[in-house]
């Protein structure tokens, strides 16, 4: 299968980026998996593990009886997540450098989940129904996945931002991700053959403008961005550059009101199919 053009890069300086956006959406992704069935004693499939921040979420849910297998194609992401296992003395959680579609698997598991992996997918549906096989009979497939077209910050009177969250998502765009793959969660599962659920989660993660998270959040995106957007022409490094250090500091900054942390977020599960 042919994926994206990873267009944010694999860097250090993008791997911890990661582990902090993890941290401002671990409670959407936390509802999500719950309100799935991710329960203790389950031996869960991450899709895409990355720096490993859904794998070890996972293994707080599933408890000491559970287990759980982060798989992903980047050897340093991969790496990374592990020295990450071994500083927290984590035992039930492995990782291994793989592609999750085609990954050996010794046994069956009781689900498989993953955190915006399916945008970066070249065919989602066809995923989706390879991952299933990784599954057991009524088992569970969750995936949490952003509905990028629409700038959030559009409608909460934030036009420096806004302006940059389209530059984000046109960038994402042009490297091949599917920007509404949220949206398109549901029948994508359903047409692989599972049975979604019918009222998924969606969320929009938010802080208080006088909090500087919200600026570092969307200033670090931006510059984990930067190559690709110089790359394929849709913007210029000083232009940008201005425009995080400075434009969009002012607007944040002092600001009283809140500051989106994401585009909308779908969670969407569903259970595979059990024998007639």
């Amino acid at each position: 299968m042919d994926d994206t053009d990873y267009a944010l890069g694999r860097t250090n300086a993008e791997y911890h980026r990661l582990v902090e956006q993890a941290e401002l959406l671990r409670p959407l992704t936390e509802r999500m998996l719950r309100a799935a069935g991710i329960a203790a004693g389950m031996h869960v499939l991450d899709i895409g593990c990355g720096v490993g921040d859904v794998s070890l979420l996972v293994r707080e849910l599933v408890g000491p009886a559970g287990s759980v297998v982060g798989v992903d194609l980047d050897g340093d992401a991969v790496r990374f997540a592990d020295d990450r296992r071994a500083a927290l003395g984590v035992t039930n959680v492995v990782f291994r450098m793989a592609d999750a579609r085609h990954v050996d698997c010794e046994r069956l598991f009781d689900a498989a989940v993953g955190r915006f992996v399916l945008m970066f997918m070249s065919d989602a549906t066809a995923a989706l129904r390879l991952i299933a096989q990784k599954v057991r009979p009524g088992g569970i497939v969750a995936f949490h996945e952003w509905v990028a077209g629409s700038p959030p910050a559009s409608a909460m009177d934030l036009p420096v931002l806004a302006s940059l969250q389209d530059l984000i998502a046109a960038t994402f765009e042009r490297s091949g991700v599917r920007l509404e793959i949220g949206a398109e969660l549901y029948w994508r599962m359903q047409d692989a053959g599972l049975e979604p659920e019918r009222r998924p989660l969606a969320e929009i993660a938010t802080c208080p403008s006088d909090d500087a998270v919200g600026y570092r959040r969307w200033a670090l995106f931006a510059q984990s961005m930067l190559p690709k957007i110089v790359e394929y022409g849709l913007g210029a490094r000083e232009e940008v550059l201005d425009t995080v250090e400075r434009r969009l500091r002012e607007e944040l900054v002092g600001r009283r009101g809140l500051v989106p942390l994401s585009w909308l977020m779908i969670g969407q599960w569903a259970r595979t199919p059990r024998p007639s």
